[in-house]
């Protein structure tokens, strides 16, 4: 049998790769069952009309890990809410959400709309980026889309790394939005 018609065989068919623009990953954990610093902190970024083009959550022993992004442009008010959070305490004291928040940035989402909802895409596409040495900072999948958040300079990489794994359709390449919409006050 042709090995490239083998190869072919078992890639899976998806619908499209998307590739995000710049973003700003932040990863909370809660620390205690009565820890409502993620919910005040989602809270003052929503009155901020800030989008979170990500978000995960999971839970293991009571305690939750959530992971969001916000375009880098938002970060900078991300930051200000955080420092609002902080009550004007001097440097020396630890910020309400000391221990709880890491933030990574330089991030990209790259999502992936599988074809058939494929159950192997996943285990697939973790171990391809692994072996490349593309962490991944976050992910989440449904249905619909598998979305993985890694260094924004590597998307094309991990795309590139994809190709043995996934069959796209005719003629299509990673679509990069053009442009970012941003909510405005009324």
């Amino acid at each position: 049998m042709d090995s490239n018609l083998l190869a072919e065989e078992q890639r899976i068919a998806i619908g499209g790769i998307r590739f995000s623009v710049e973003l700003v990953h932040y990863r909370h954990r809660q620390l205690s069952p009565d820890d409502r610093s993620l919910a005040d902190l989602l809270h003052l970024v929503a009155g901020r009309r800030i989008n979170l083009p990500f978000f995960c959550s999971g839970r293991t022993d009571g305690l939750a890990t959530s992971s969001f992004c916000v375009a880098a442009a938002d970060a900078l008010e991300v930051d200000a809410t955080l420092a609002a959070m902080d009550g004007g305490r001097g440097a020396g004291d630890a910020p309400p959400l000391a221990g709880r928040l890491a933030k990574t940035e330089r991030v990209g989402t790259l999502t992936i709309f599988p074809h058939r909802h494929s159950p192997a895409l996943l285990g697939r596409v973790i171990v391809s980026l692994a072996g490349a040495q593309i962490a991944i900072h976050s992910l989440c999948t449904s249905i619909s889309a598998l979305s993985l958040n890694i260094d924004f300079d590597l998307l094309e990489r991990a795309a590139a790394t994809l190709q043995p794994v996934v069959s796209l359709p005719e003629h299509h390449a990673p679509f990069r939005p053009e442009f970012a919409i941003r909510q405005i006050e009324r």
